[in-house]
């Protein structure tokens, strides 16, 4: 019989020794492959999870910014309206008015009317709008001391955005009331004012301020004609919207300097201020709410990291230190089922070598016969770690099948090396069979 089919002959023969064998490097094929294609999947698979987590944190804090920008406008857009309805918030006078006269008698250095025109039509001027030109002075009316105040519609500057006019809008021959001021009278009646009659167009409400509750308005050439200043404003009102530092007044007195370098600017500093101080407190809520957010995120994400870290490490260890152990072990066990084989072979061996069989055929018949398991063996062992490895991902770890991909090389290696293994676990067992004295085995049977 040819070595071949001795070796046919010996698969037959001898089961069990072929299916511990087998059994021994498929286990150390199947987990050779299982355990690095396992910890790529893993790996693979926490690397895409952490990257979504940081996409999803990414768009959230996106959306939350997109959102805190609208929000914000929105409130610019409402807080101007509340400040528009507050009233002006900024009085440009001539230079030389005395503040302390202004504030307690309303006293102010009359200035001419064009300078309003003039501000108006200035390109320059962009922090301040809705000029409007105002003539007061505190006359005697009804035996009381009363503010007349003259209102002139408000000048159009064609450089800015058109708005909705703030202020009052009286027309010729019509006066509004303050609360005080109209004590006696009702809207409809006709008044003597200063030897000019008007009619009551309306009463307003009580504000609580004296430049309102005992003021009467009329339109500004009105006043102008009672009071006999002809072409004379004492203030120019306006509402400064557009600036971004606390210096708001000297920015805007550096804007009037080239156009009317003989005017100063005042300010109702708690209107100024309230519409800066809103946007702040809203920017400042949005702003800590993300970083709540981002923290909270990144806090997640470092636990998982952790988590994912130290299950990569676990089957990182299995992988560089079980695997060896088992593959080792399994090595030596075929090597002990070799060395059983041989020991059972003696007589076999002793009839081959006396009838002829040289050494290189011995060796052939059981190097053979580990090659031939090994190579079967790592071909199957291939497989089952696969499938092994892809359902521990998929049940076990969670990983997902798109993550989930086989190790080309770990699958080489399992199909060339099992075999290599198998050959060397068989050597000493192989070459103490080559060394045996056919003479001494057969006196020995």
């Amino acid at each position: 019989m040819s070595t071949f089919q001795l070796l046919c002959a010996e698969l037959r023969h001898r089961r069990m020794n072929v299916i511990l064998s087998l059994c021994a490097l498929i286990a150390a094929a199947t987990l050779f492959v299982a355990s690095p294609t396992l910890l790529r999947g893993y790996q693979q698979e926490s690397g895409r999870r952490l990257a979504e987590m940081q996409q999803e944190t990414d768009r959230e804090l996106q959306a939350m910014q997109d959102k805190a920008k609208a929000d914000l406008a929105e409130l610019d857009t409402r807080t101007k309206r509340i400040m528009r309805d507050l009233g002006f918030n900024l009085r440009i006078v001539h230079q030389n008015t005395d503040l302390g006269q202004l504030y307690a008698n309303f006293v102010s250095y009359d200035m001419p009317e064009e300078y309003v025109q003039k501000l108006a039509a200035s390109p320059e001027i962009t922090k301040i709008v809705h000029l409007v030109a105002s003539l007061k002075q505190m006359v005697e009316w009804d035996d009381k001391p009363r503010l007349l105040v003259g209102i002139a519609p408000e000048a159009t500057q064609s450089h800015i955005e058109k708005k909705a006019p703030m202020g009052l809008q009286v027309k010729p021959g019509m006066v509004y009331l303050g609360q005080l001021a109209a004590e006696g009278h009702a809207v409809g009646d006709k008044v003597a004012i200063l030897g000019k009659q008007f009619e009551v167009a309306h009463i307003l409400p009580a504000h609580g301020r004296a430049d309102e509750d005992i003021a009467i308005f009329m339109n500004l050439a009105d006043a102008q004609e009672v009071l006999e200043k002809p072409g004379k404003i004492s203030e120019i009102l306006a509402l400064g919207c557009k600036c971004k530092t606390i210096d708001r007044v000297e920015e805007v007195t550096a804007q009037l300097e080239t156009v009317l370098p003989d005017t100063k600017v005042t300010e109702h500093r708690l209107q100024a201020v309230a519409r800066e101080d809103q946007r702040k407190l809203v920017e400042a809520h949005h702003q800590q709410t993300m970083q709540d957010y981002e923290a909270n995120r990144q806090k997640i994400a470092q636990q998982e990291t952790t988590h994912r870290g130290q299950v990569a490490g676990l089957l990182s260890s299995v992988t560089s230190v079980v695997t060896p152990l088992i593959v080792f072990v399994c090595a030596l066990w075929v090597g002990l089922l070799a060395w059983a084989n041989v020991r059972e072979r003696r007589a076999e061996i002793g009839l081959l070598r006396a009838i002829g069989k040289r050494s290189g055929s011995i060796a052939t018949l059981f190097l053979g016969k580990a090659m031939l398991l090994g190579l079967a063996s790592g071909v199957v062992g291939c497989l089952l770690g696969y499938f092994a490895a892809r359902w521990l991902a998929t049940s076990v770890f969670e990983v997902t099948v798109e993550s989930f991909t086989p190790s080309l090389l770990a699958s080489v290696c399992a199909i060339l090396g099992t075999p290599l293994i198998a050959a060397m676990a068989s050597y000493l067992p192989t070459l103490a069979a080559v060394n045996q004295d056919p003479a001494v085995v057969l006196s020995g049977e």
